[in-house]
Formats: structure tokens, sequence, C-alpha cells
């Protein structure tokens, strides 16, 4: 009983430390077409920000992204999913609010699903000599995490965005059938109606 009171309390002062030294949000939100949508958020200076984004669906997987730290621009890119890194990582120089904007304005009618994730962690270089065993493996266990954290978000981006393809797939094939189950019906009624029409026209010309 004693180890494992002992266990849980080393695991719960880890996830104080690792959640003091490294915070982290995401979110998931539409991007409607004409529209530029901004975040903001609070940081001290000399913080580490490291920014992901994706494109789920909509158009051709494209937005604007663009990011401010106060009123001056830092970061601006057009941004293709699948075709580059959704990243960028800075060091803020002042305490202020970081703006990340999305920015669809070049679609007109199409509606885009994205993501943002912001991971902060303090720009303080600390020397391994002056850290603990027990601090180091702290440190260790939290690039793990980070590391697991990464691979679960891609994961998740790669789940929606195949089950966006399927159920696409599947409307298309559903509105095909349809096409094509009416095509033969009225192929059907036409061809009826022809060899009908061709009968009587043998019948008052005197043939079968």
């Amino acid at each position: 009983m004693k180890v494992v009171v002992a266990f849980v309390l080393v695991v719960s002062l880890i996830g104080g430390w690792v959640h003091a030294q490294t915070t982290s949000n995401r979110m998931m939100f539409k991007l409607e077409p004409k529209v530029e949508d901004c975040f903001y958020e609070d940081f001290v200076a000399n913080t580490k920000v490291d920014v992901e984004w994706s494109v789920l669906d909509g158009g051709l997987l494209d937005v604007d992204i663009r990011i401010f730290e106060g009123n001056v621009k830092i970061f601006s890119k057009l941004y293709f999913e699948g075709r580059e890194e959704g990243k960028y990582s800075f060091v803020t120089r002042a305490e202020g609010p970081v703006g990340f904007c999305f920015n669809n304005e070049m679609s007109r009618f199409t509606v885009k699903t994205c993501t943002l994730s912001v991971a902060t962690k303090s720009n303080e270089q600390v020397k391994k000599s002056d850290l603990t065993a027990f601090e180091q493996a702290i440190q260790r266990i939290e690039k793990g995490m980070d590391i697991i954290e990464q691979e679960q978000r891609y994961y998740r981006i790669r789940e929606h965005t195949h089950r966006n393809t399927a159920e696409s797939t599947n409307t298309r094939v559903y509105v095909w059938s349809i096409i094509e189950s009416l095509i033969l019906l009225v192929m059907s009624v036409g061809q009826i109606w022809y060899l009908r029409r061709m009968f009587d026209d043998s019948k008052r010309g005197g043939g079968i």
C-alpha cells in the first residue's frame, strides 16, 4: 500500500512539474469564406512558442497563416495541407499579446475546418550539471510525453481527414448510383415507347 501511495505521489509531482514547465492549447474551428479569424494569447517575454496548424477539409486545403507579436507581423505563409509542415517556432521579445490569424478571404464559398495548437515553454537555459538525477529523469519523461502528444495529434488529424474522404466518396457513389438508376429508367421507358410506336405504325400500315 505504501509503495502505491509513493508511486502516485511521484507521478503527481512529475505531472505538476511538467505542466508548470510546458503548457499547450489546442482547438478546432470552422473558417467561413471571405473571413479572417484571429486568436490572441498573452505571453511573458523570452517564452518559446511552438505553433502547429492544419487544414482538415475544404477546397484545396489551403489557408493564409499570419502571426503577430503586438502590431508586428512576424510570420506569414499561404499554407497548403500535405505539401509542407504546418508549424512555426519563435521566442517572444516582450510581454504582451500574440495573434494567430487564419485568412480565408481568397475563398468565395468554401468553409474550411482548421486546427491550431500552441505550446509554450520557458526559454531559460539550465545547465545539465545543475540538475539532480530526479530532475534529469523528469526532463526525459517530458520529452517523451511531447513526442507522444505530437504523434497523437498527427493521428487524430489523419483520422479526421480519412473519415472526411470516406464520407465524401460514399456520398459521390450514392449520388452517382441514383443518377445511373434514373438514366436506366428513362432509357427503359424510351425503349418501350419506341417499340409500341413501331408496332402501332406497322398495324396502321397493314403490316404484321
